[in-house]
């Protein structure tokens, strides 16, 4: 009696286990599909003079240099001024894998981020972007390793080449960090995404892409996994 009962509790944990391995496998592939998407999206359209954001209402897509507007943040290992970073720290350790053999991973132990609202200028012209809620595609500027610890950051810096796409909103309220401003670019709804990258339309095409195939491969293979679990299960 309780070893049908073990079983029949085993056979539900598993159940389960692969239901949730589809899940979320199919939720991987839905978003990478989406981002495939919102990346044919971006690619067709155009960077327009900074000077015709201010005419335009809806989405904005603009490229040019990004410089200091009120104030800067700091990286936290290099101590270099950005405009945004993407800081990671981790430590060297041995674990045992699956089949109880020794390997050393890089585990992360904290993973600051932070930005603040910044111009962006052209030939044309200026507007402000405020990246809270951007997704920041940044290169990597500072990597440093001491022991079993290794350093790495990504930024914005002034000076450095942006490309923006995002809802071009009102200042409706007095914000000290976009000064004067009276309009910026930040997220909404009517933008199908709200993206600052450092670099081209091409880098944030490329960027989105690779991202999107990546999600739908691991995707394919979690929900495979866990497809093929539930079937031997069942038979």
């Amino acid at each position: 009696m309780f070893g049908g009962t073990a079983v029949l509790a085993v056979g539900i944990g598993i159940g389960a286990l692969t239901l949730g391995g589809i899940a979320i496998g199919g939720y991987l592939i839905v978003w990478g599909l989406n981002g495939f998407r919102q990346g044919i999206s971006v690619w067709r359209s155009d960077p327009i003079p900074i000077e015709e954001s201010h005419l335009t209402d809806g989405t904005i897509e603009i490229e040019g240099t990004a410089e200091t507007l009120v104030e800067t943040a700091s990286a936290p290992y290099s101590g270099r001024t950005c405009l945004a970073y993407s800081a990671k720290k981790q430590r060297k350790e041995r674990e045992k894998n699956d089949d109880g053999e020794w390997e050393t991973n890089w585990n992360t132990i904290s993973s600051p981020s932070g930005s603040v609202p910044f111009n962006v200028v052209d030939d044309t012209g200026s507007i402000a972007v405020d990246p809270e809620a951007a997704t920041l595609g940044m290169d990597g500027e500072y990597s440093n390793r001491s022991g079993d610890i290794k350093y790495s950051e990504n930024r914005i810096d002034p000076g450095d080449e942006v490309h923006v796409i995002g809802q071009k909103r009102s200042v409706t309220e007095t914000r000290p960090e976009l000064d004067d401003a009276t309009e910026y670019i930040g997220d909404g709804d009517a933008a199908p995404t709200f993206r600052v990258t450092d670099g081209s339309e091409l880098e944030t095409v490329v960027r989105m892409f690779g991202r999107s195939a990546a999600s739908i491969v691991f995707g394919t293979l979690i929900a495979g996994m866990a497809g093929f679990m539930l079937l031997d299960t069942v038979a």
